[in-house]
């Protein structure tokens, strides 16, 4: 009697909900008798959660599947997330794929299983993306941290992005259902929950009662009280006028939120961001970085921006640039200008050449990797309090740390801690590394 249990693998490409979506994946395969492994060699099963985000991540799934299918012709390939929604054609068409699951799909992925050894040719199975964020449970965390998905989709259709058509209008989880999910993760011992969603910052705001993200961090504290030795909570990416006072009082009195904030600036062109259809402007964006600032001196900011866009002039860069450069930014992450078809910007005759595109990415990129330096450098000689990861530095096989302000540091050659607990650390400048920080642990 063969009781080996058949194997699946559960890629994840894109953003912090996709990696959140792909955990409960996981568990819901593990649940169903599959054997979910990290490399998907020799196995039955390969689940690719996509994204579309720009055209290199379109670029990236395919190319993934081909990889996948020419060492393991005979492994079934699930493609779901957002180019399965946005584009099932285009995945379906490569003819690798055994079935194309859209975003209400991704949920009931087991119920779709027993149709791939009944069905010839592909199967794709893509309606309009209706399902509350609620449709996936609190998963058991992979990692030492979890990222706990209570928002999904975005209303906003900027000129450029395509995430509205391939995640639909913004919804919410409701609030009993988040305490819910983050007592689960309490109860399983997880130290550190990063709420994320499409659109956090509109969490609440479709509920029959509407709430906001404020409203939801004041209800944490007073219904589930975490304890600041033992866990803290992350936000994801807020956009900056949902950063509010009321957002900014919570982060004054509760300290089992970590300083870090995470905000999608995109320009610091007051014509870009017009064209772009931002409803900020960089002024607002310079005087919300310098008050978190003011009030965390030691607060983690990052950004998300873009090289590119159309209509950029060689004067819209030179200011996206000069207010990165003038800000406390503690680092950004650079995306070129994707056109990405049905959106506004897409049709736009100002494009702007690929090779110009290359260079301020490259001179952006550049500025990032010394705003990290010198960010790491500043937090030398402070006292932190880590967060111990499973996966040891590759280069050293040293534990590493994740501190509340988003730095990265490495435990001493040979001592151990348990992954996934918060300890007092130390920080001090690497000489290898220059991103990375050392950690001495404080034990009084």
């Amino acid at each position: 009697m063969n009781n080996t249990k058949p194997k699946a693998a559960v890629l994840t490409l894109g953003c912090k909900v996709n990696q959140f979506e792909s955990s409960s994946l996981s568990e819901s395969l593990t649940s169903a008798g599959y054997d979910v492994v990290d490399q998907p060699v020799g196995v039955e099963l390969v689940v690719i959660n996509t994204c579309t985000v720009t055209q290199k991540a379109d670029q990236e799934a395919l190319a993934l599947i081909r990889r996948l299918k020419r060492h393991n012709p005979a492994a079934h390939i699930v493609a779901t997330g957002c180019l399965a929604q946005s584009n099932p054609e285009l995945l379906a068409e490569t003819g690798l794929v055994s079935m194309v699951l859209g975003q209400d799909e991704k949920a009931r992925l087991l119920s779709h299983l027993g149709d791939l050894n009944t069905c010839g040719g592909e199967i794709v199975r893509v309606a309009a993306p209706s399902g509350l964020a609620g449709d996936f449970g609190a998963p058991a965390p992979e990692r030492t941290r979890a990222f706990y998905k209570i928002q999904d989709g975005c209303s906003a259709y900027c000129a450029y992005c395509a995430v509205p058509m391939s995640r639909g209008p913004s919804r919410s989880l409701d609030l009993d259902r988040v305490l819910e999910g983050l007592r689960t993760y309490l109860e399983r011992g997880l130290s550190e929950v990063v709420l994320c969603g499409i659109h956090l910052g509109h969490w609440g705001r479709d509920l029959a009662a509407p709430l906001s993200l404020a409203s939801l961090l004041h209800t944490i504290g007073g219904e589930i009280s975490p304890d600041e030795e033992t866990f803290r909570l992350r936000l994801s990416s807020v956009e900056p006028l949902e950063v509010d006072e009321e957002i900014i009082e919570a982060y004054e009195m509760y300290p089992w939120l970590a300083p870090h904030f995470h905000l999608p600036l995109q320009s610091g062109s007051d014509h870009v961001l017009e064209l772009m259809g931002r409803p900020y402007r960089a002024g607002q964006f310079q005087t919300l970085v310098g008050r978190l600032k003011d009030k965390w001196p030691w607060a983690g900011i990052g950004v998300d921006v873009m090289a590119g866009f159309p209509g950029e002039t060689d004067e819209d860069f030179q200011a996206t640039y000069d207010l990165l450069k003038d800000l406390p930014i503690t680092y950004f992450h650079v995306f070129p200008y994707s056109r990405r078809p049905g959106t506004r910007a897409a049709d736009s005759p100002e494009q702007v050449a690929e090779h110009v595109k290359r260079a301020r990415v490259m001179e952006l990129k550049a500025l990032n990797q010394a705003r990290r330096h010198e960010f790491a450098r500043l937090n030398s000689g402070r006292r932190e309090t880590g967060l111990v990861e499973n996966t040891p530095h590759r280069a050293s096989g040293r534990l590493k740390v994740l501190t509340g302000n988003y730095l990265s540091a490495l435990l001493p050659e040979g001592f151990n801690a348990s992954a996934g607990s918060l300890i007092p650390v130390k920080l001090s400048e690497s000489r290898n590394e220059w991103s990375l920080l050392e950690a001495e642990p404080v034990f009084s």
